[in-house]
């Protein structure tokens, strides 16, 4: 793409009038002083060597278009539009990143009110992998299982980028990179092109929640997992384990791999401590819709028919849904609470209690007792 411009031959940057500080006041001083290094001229060359759509056919629908001197990553377009959406280089040229969102990466961003180009580059990583993997073994990923894994990592001093930890004892993935930056001075506007509609906007043309920065930002209740969910989450967090300490299982390997050689990869795991046979097993519950709670994981193959058998095997535990974000996406809403937490809730606590204990220490228990057997076969000094 032509020589590129470094963060360190950045000028000083233009600073901010004072209705754009009463606008962006809430954001971290260090993001709206970081102007954009990318350049006009360079966008043809990154159109060419890096899709930007899934579909090759959408590619003529959207243009792309440099951040001017005076720009920043948080800034929106006014009431009168056009909308555009901030983006980052990084995310086409190292996480292979293609527009639109999928189902699953609309529903992440909403759910704790990050919007796209707010969510580090390694937090992209873990929605990505996370999706990738979960996909290639036959069932969709959803938001439950997602942050039933991970949690929401906030700055410290103020409103700036936002990524993903996983929870205690539940790491999946090792990061994308230990420590990236750069991405952060590289970013462009996507705008629709003429006569054409942008996937971003709603049925009023307005942006969804997840277009421009949001000083809302929050965590969130963590879901309790129903059965056959808690089973394809022991699925997932056992796959590292019997790994050596260098292993391939890490966001950058399963996003910048191709295809066969992740997928490969990823099936030579199901022959690593009887880990085929949970697949298997996993399979074979959720082609069971008696076995479904609502808002469980489905295999990719699921059907209207079987969908609407589910529906109704489940109907007595269905809650109302909760649309955040706009009528075709739905983001559910936490279970009934167990009997042990109505006990505490009659404390007149303000918070509702965010996990269900007993799906909580069941999974404890499971986790210490592969660890425990880990141990025991491989060693103390080998990690999973």
């Amino acid at each position: 793409m032509g020589k590129k411009k470094s963060c360190q031959e950045v000028k000083v940057p233009h600073p901010l009038d004072a209705a754009e500080t009463r606008l962006y006041g809430w954001v971290k001083e260090a993001v709206l002083t970081q102007p954009s290094v990318v350049e006009s001229d360079s966008m043809p060359e990154f159109r060419r060597n890096f899709p930007l759509m899934e579909d090759s056919g959408a590619e003529g629908d959207y243009v792309l278009e440099a951040a001017g001197p005076s720009d920043r990553v948080p800034f929106r377009a006014g009431e009168e539009g056009p909308h555009f959406l901030w983006v980052y280089q990084e995310l086409f040229t190292h996480l292979q990143m293609r527009l639109p969102f999928s189902d699953f990466q609309r529903d992440v961003m909403p759910h704790c009110h990050v919007v796209v180009s707010q969510l580090h580059l390694n937090g992209w990583g873990f929605i990505l992998a996370f999706e990738k993997v979960c996909l290639h073994y036959g069932f969709r990923p959803t938001i439950r299982l997602f942050f039933y894994i991970y949690d929401v990592h906030f700055p410290p001093g103020g409103y700036g980028y936002i990524s993903f930890r996983a929870r205690q004892g539940r790491k999946l993935f090792d990061s994308y990179e230990d420590s990236i930056q750069e991405f952060k001075w590289r970013y462009f506007k996507v705008l629709a092109a003429s006569g054409k509609r942008a996937f971003w906007l709603d049925h009023e043309n307005k942006p969804f929640p997840w277009v421009y920065w949001n000083p809302e930002v929050k965590d969130f209740t963590m879901y309790n997992l129903e059965p056959l969910e808690m089973a394809a989450f022991k699925f997932l967090v056992s796959l590292p384990s019997g790994l050596p300490k260098r292993n391939k299982f890490t966001c950058r390997f399963i996003l910048d791999g191709s295809d066969a050689e992740v997928g490969k990869y990823l099936d030579d795991l199901l022959d690593v401590k009887m880990k085929r046979t949970k697949l298997d097993d996993l399979m074979a519950r959720m082609a069971d819709p008696s076995k479904m709670g609502p808002r469980a994981v489905l295999p990719t193959g699921f059907t209207a028919a079987t969908a609407a058998a589910a529906a109704a095997a489940s109907v007595a535990h269905v809650g109302p849904s909760v649309n955040s974000v706009a009528p075709s996406v739905q983001v559910p809403p936490p279970l009934p609470p167990t009997a042990s937490m109505a006990k505490k809730s009659s404390s007149k606590r303000e918070c509702p209690e965010k996990v269900d204990v007993e799906v909580e220490e069941t999974a404890k228990e499971d986790l210490d007792a592969d660890l425990r057997q880990k141990k025991a076969s491989e060693g103390e000094g080998e990690r999973g």
